[in-house]
């Protein structure tokens, strides 16, 4: 593709505005802005350097035992010559080639990038031709036909992940995940269907996180293999593992890679721990001294303890992991479910497994539930409403923190708006996320039983809805953010409430 340089001309334009700026003297919508500007720079110069890099990978490919100019500059690769150069690390050199790959729209189907279309026009050094005099004075080479002309790049099919990245809709490392999952995929399912999951992910790129846009990613993986997607559990499984060491300073090192079946109940319980210390601090009116990492190590070590003397009494903390499937599935081996805490979606088998335990609470969709809406009887979200946001939710609405983090909160409140105690006034969110929602405009809407937040005018001129909650991740397309509303509505379950 053809190198453009107009972007970051564009950003770079910006930043020049800020020289001689005292950083130190920045507030507000100035440091706001600064800082913006400063990563469009950053931003816009990787996108760049991505289709660059991609053609350092296939020079690479496509000259022998030569290896291109990443060997000549003494690299064994194109990932190391590259993060030399960045003085980074060679994951973000691979990062920056899977971008560069999938901008362009004349990449061989299936070559994931390891070579073929660069280069390939030199012979080997070391097999004579006319690349460094290796012919004979008397028998010379005959001449080589002049070389056909490049035909010019096809342009990007609309809504592709060429045209995304190309465009700028997209971040570099969101493309080059994108493309990642899509070559997982390649040999697995049809074209049709290959091209349905880079359109829902390319469209969902620019609404998530890095880290939300990878668990989407893997829930297209295991949708569309599910079958792979088993053998991939089995797999993590087997590579399970924790050891233990000293370092020079005579601290314990422990250290730890564990699949999701043992992470789960593990993983709650070290959270239910946290939340209830800093809970009971606060309850106190003490501040507690420990970080949490300080508390998972002294929570850890008090269960070796009771496990030594089974006599002794627990915390008294008791949490539950929720592990969520559809009906159908968890009768099948390739069902899929989720669980709170772990990105990855589960098999219908790894559900299975999880369940067995009491304290393991499968939450079946679809079948015969608990009667949840309460109205304004009760204050408190009973623990069986937690459960069904649990579903909805997925976690912390808002960042997809677990749910063992996350509380019950009425979007209307109950004694000062007369918000009910019913699922449709109820959402999850971790403490940090419920005071940023308080402290920045920020508001929440339930609509059709999805979740929505609405940004400020300061963040959004237009204030356009942000998707919350589990359906952000789902392997479907994500629906249109809903319309600004002109009227407060009554968020008595009447189905499609804002907050008042």
């Amino acid at each position: 593709m053809d190198v453009t340089t107009a972007a970051l001309d564009r950003a770079a334009a910006s930043v020049r505005a800020l020289d001689g700026t005292d950083t130190r003297e920045l507030r507000g919508a100035g440091l706001h802005a600064a800082i913006t500007a400063a990563c469009e720079v950053l931003s816009e110069a990787r996108r760049l350097a991505a289709p660059i890099a991609a053609a350092v990978a296939r020079d690479a490919g496509g000259q022998g035992i030569r290896g291109g100019i990443s060997r000549e500059a003494g690299h064994r690769s194109p990932e190391y010559f590259i993060a030399s150069l960045l003085g980074g690390t060679v994951a973000e050199a691979r990062t920056l080639i899977g971008a560069g790959l999938a901008m362009d729209p004349d990449e061989p189907e299936g070559s994931g990038g390891s070579g073929g279309s660069g280069g390939t026009d030199d012979p080997d050094p070391d097999q004579g031709g006319s690349g460094g005099g290796g012919g004979d004075e008397d028998n010379p080479d005959p001449p080589r036909p002049p070389k056909p002309e490049r035909p010019r790049p096809r342009p990007p099919v609309p809504g592709s992940l060429a045209e995304a990245v190309g465009r700028g809709t997209i971040p570099v490392d969101a493309a080059a995940l994108i493309r990642a999952t899509l070559m997982e995929l390649f040999d697995v399912v049809d074209r049709p269907t290959l091209w349905e999951i880079e359109k829902r992910l390319v469209a969902k790129a620019p609404r998530l996180s890095l880290y939300d846009l990878r668990k989407a990613c893997w829930r297209e993986r295991a949708t569309a293999d599910p079958a792979g997607w088993l053998e991939r559990e089995k797999r993590i499984r087997a590579r399970r593992s924790l050891t233990l060491g000293e370092d020079a300073e005579g601290m314990v090192t422990l250290t730890a890679r564990l699949d999701p079946l043992s992470a789960a109940p593990l993983r709650a319980w070290l959270d239910a721990q946290t939340t209830e210390a800093f809970r009971s601090a606060r309850d106190a009116g003490v501040t507690e001294e420990r970080t949490a990492a300080q508390i998972r190590v002294d929570a850890l070590a008090g269960l070796a303890s009771h496990g030594l003397d089974c006599d002794a009494p627990g915390s008294g903390v008791k949490t539950t992991v929720m592990v969520t499937i559809d009906r159908d599935a968890l009768g099948s081996e390739l069902g899929l479910g989720s669980c709170d805490g772990i990105g990855v979606p589960l098999t219908g088998a790894t559900v299975r497994m999880l369940a067995v335990d009491a304290e393991i609470l499968p939450a079946v969709c679809g079948g015969e539930s608990e009667v949840l809406d309460l109205g304004r009887a009760r204050r408190l979200f009973t623990r069986a409403q937690k459960r069904a946001l649990s579903v909805r939710d997925g976690g912390c609405a808002w960042c997809s923190a677990p749910i063992s983090w996350a509380d019950t909160h009425h979007i209307d409140h109950w004694a000062r708006d007369g918000g009910c105690t019913d699922l449709c006034n109820g959402v999850l969110l971790c403490r940090s996320c419920h005071l940023r929602l308080h402290d920045t405009g920020w508001e929440v809407e339930i609509h059709g039983g999805t979740v929505w937040f609405r940004p400020p005018a300061s963040v959004d001129p237009n204030r356009v809805a942000i998707l919350g909650g589990r359906r952000r991740l789902a392997p479907v397309d994500m629906p249109a953010p809903p319309p600004l509303p002109t009227s407060p509505v009554s968020r008595r379950c009447s189905g499609n409430h804002v907050r008042t």
